[in-house]
């Protein structure tokens, strides 16, 4: 078995994504959804309906009164925030799983998770792109999950990678296909499509280094994803030696049409929804 193979071993072992968070979310995703509706999908996850009662009872709210009722709590946090939970909940236990290789940069690695979802909805609100929310915000958050997989196969090859890109010739991406054959983008689509997810998620994490190679019909998703994950590292949500080695930056400014004054009022709005989302997920920003 060669090492290629024995990562999509290693692809298919990994446990399914949390089916209450898919379930959740496709009735989330219905407008004037019945709220009785999605109560009955959350309440069979007692890990889930914890969360939601410890966010609707913090000081983020500041309620007068401790909620106990998981109904009373979702209708408090609403649509936006309990997407946001959720997701980032089930994401945060996956991004938790890497013990070699990148483990080095382990909490680096969920938080630019993290900073790439909250900058792709402050560049999708900007843009004005009608494009799911839930989907923009689920891509960008999992755009790097393949090097939780990659993870236990680079231990003994993750010196040679860091060299490469700090020699200045490679970008991360390159590095790994370099040393490995392939990169973390792509073996990230693999778990996406074991997953579940629609072929737009599935199209974005694998392409998310190379949008020009998206699907045309996924292509602006996956500039999203691209430019936001760039942007995270611009404003110090990089990924170790990862961070240093982004391509493609300008091109994605342009093709997107953003001058130098939107990408510093981006910043400006990311750095307010990035507080903001620390809260929800319960994680600190740095």
């Amino acid at each position: 078995m060669n090492l290629m193979e024995e990562i999509i071993a290693a692809v298919d072992e990994m446990p399914p994504f949390p089916q209450v968070v898919h379930r959740a979310m496709q009735v989330i995703a219905i407008p004037e959804y019945e709220v009785s509706n999605l109560v009955e999908i959350l309440k069979v996850d007692q890990a889930v309906t914890a969360n939601i009662l410890k966010l609707c009872n913090s000081a983020y709210f500041g309620l007068p009164r401790k909620v106990s009722s998981l109904k009373e709590a979702v209708v408090y946090l609403g649509s936006d925030q309990l997407k946001q939970l959720l997701l980032s909940g089930a994401a945060s236990k996956i991004y938790e799983k890497p013990s070699e290789g990148y483990a080095v940069f382990a909490d680096e690695l969920w938080r630019h998770a993290l900073a790439t979802a909250v900058m792709s909805q402050v560049l999708r609100r900007h843009l004005r792109l009608k494009i799911d929310e839930n989907m923009v915000f689920t891509a960008a958050l999992l755009h790097d999950v393949g090097k939780v997989v990659l993870s236990s196969f680079v231990s003994d090859r993750y010196i040679a990678i860091e060299s490469m890109v700090e020699s200045g010739d490679y970008s991360f991406q390159e590095a790994e296909k370099d040393v490995l054959g392939f990169d973390h983008a792509e073996i990230g689509g693999k778990i996406a499509e074991s997953w579940d997810f629609p072929p737009s998620i599935v199209a974005a994490i694998t392409f998310h280094h190379e949008p020009a190679r998206s699907p045309k019909e996924f292509r602006l998703l996956t500039e999203l994803v691209a430019l936001a994950n760039n942007l995270a590292v611009m404003v110090g949500y990089g990924t170790g030696v990862d961070g240093l080695a982004c391509r493609g930056h300008g091109l994605l400014l342009q093709k997107l049409k953003l001058e130098e004054k939107d990408v510093e009022e981006l910043i400006l709005l990311f750095q307010m929804e990035m507080e903001k989302t620390c809260d929800i997920a319960g994680v600190s920003e740095r």
